[in-house]
């Protein structure tokens, strides 16, 4: 064999090589790919996935409402800046204050721009309305705020984070949120509170808090 013909045959046989070498690498990636594919659709909580369309499946109620996230974004509101474009009203997602309201029980209206933050870390937000749609004296209204409120204690005992706030700019007289979904009533359930909170705590975990 001629030593052209020689450093021919090796040439070709190191091109075959890479090749192979190639082909494993490629091969290797693919099935990393694939792995995580599978660890995201095995752990579909995680943080960034929503798995709301599927929570909506156990959710008895047909009054609820899903909505697009808000055309504002998710951005943070600068100091003193407002928003007041939300597409559902209470709102269920959209620009947020930096802070987030502390869970639990609040006599004073929280902002609404501060419990979107609080649903964007996978919380739930009971708001309730004594004016609407007809006006409750106070005895009613202190029935209303109290049998919210022991729910809502018995979810933070239950380990799950929720606020729970007056809110008069709206038509409902109990309004339950989680981030893109409304549940909005005017007859107190105990129930369906509770049921919209197990449901919908945590269905989405944009920032990685739940």
């Amino acid at each position: 064999m001629s030593r052209r013909a020689a450093r021919s045959r090796a040439a070709a046989a190191q091109r075959r090589a890479r090749r192979r070498t190639f082909l494993a690498v490629i091969a290797v990636i693919v099935g990393v790919l694939a792995a995580a594919a599978a660890v995201l659709i095995l752990l579909g909580g995680k943080r960034g996935v929503d798995t709301g369309a599927a929570a909506v499946q156990g959710y008895p109620y047909s009054s609820l409402q899903m909505f697009p996230p808000d055309p504002g974004g998710r951005r943070h509101l600068a100091a003193g800046e407002s928003y007041d474009n939300y597409n559902s009203n209470p709102p269920t997602s959209g620009p947020h204050t930096i802070g987030t309201a502390e869970p639990g029980v609040h006599d004073e209206p929280v902002a609404k721009q501060m419990a979107v933050h609080n649903m964007e870390h996978g919380q739930v937000v009971v708001w309730y309305n004594c004016n609407a749609p007809q006006p409750l004296n106070a005895d009613a209204c202190n029935t209303l705020k109290q049998s919210l409120a022991a729910v809502v204690t018995e979810a933070s005992n239950r380990g799950k984070r929720v606020v729970m706030t007056p809110y008069p700019a709206m038509d409902y007289r109990i309004a339950l949120t989680a981030w893109q979904f409304l549940d909005g009533f005017d007859e107190f359930d105990a129930q369906r509170v509770r049921t919209f909170i197990d449901t919908f705590y945590c269905h989405t975990n944009l920032e990685g808090f739940c």
